[in-house]
């Protein structure tokens, strides 16, 4: 009984939500280490990424609470992040190298 407790504090995994089709999924701790170093500059949402089903919308956490202590909740941040015209959507779309 004495070894449970190490595994009990295992880090959670990040719900991020479209801001246009609202499609959901979950974010491994490690990818979102990889978004906050990526947009670091971004003032509003540092874990923020293309939506890959609608193309339109970003995907931003539900509810997150950075390194810094500063909590994220969706619909406070989804008002500040503007989708993209439908010129840009159509860039978006076809510049990915498949």
């Amino acid at each position: 009984m004495g070894i449970f407790h190490f595994f009990s504090n295992k880090k959670k995994t990040v719900l991020v939500r479209c801001t246009y089709c609202y499609d959901e999924f979950y974010l491994s701790p490690r990818e979102v280490r990889f978004l906050e170093n990526k947009n670091a500059g971004d003032p509003v949402c540092p874990v923020k990424e293309d939506c890959d089903m609608c193309h339109i919308g970003f995907m931003i956490p539900v509810n997150y609470t950075n390194k810094h202590g500063i909590t994220s909740l969706f619909h406070e941040t989804k008002p500040k992040i503007k989708n993209l015209d439908p010129n840009t959507v159509m860039e978006r779309i076809f510049s990915h190298g498949f």
